[in-house]
């Protein structure tokens, strides 16, 4: 959903304007009538841009989430997936 809203507004509720983002939303600030900004969440950004934001501590977060590493070869494939994961 886009929503609207005043830059003195963004402002008194930037908080809650991320939460929307992070679920999706996205925010476009005015200023006098004016679009200046639009907050958006990261994954829609990585969508627009093409750009991926994760760096190797997120994909071991990632990996961790999922599958619980109890070795030193399991640190080895969390490293190399991560560095799958960059390139």
């Amino acid at each position: 959903m886009i929503r609207e809203v005043g830059s003195f507004e963004a402002k008194t509720r930037l908080a809650e304007l991320l939460r929307m983002a992070q679920k999706g939303d996205e925010i476009v600030v005015m200023r006098r009538g004016e679009r200046v900004a639009v907050i958006m969440g990261d994954r829609r950004y990585q969508e627009l841009t093409g750009t991926p934001t994760a760096d190797w501590r997120q994909a071991a977060r990632e990996y961790l989430a999922t599958a619980q590493p109890t070795s030193a070869d399991d640190f080895s494939e969390i490293m190399r997936l991560a560095r799958e994961g960059l390139q």
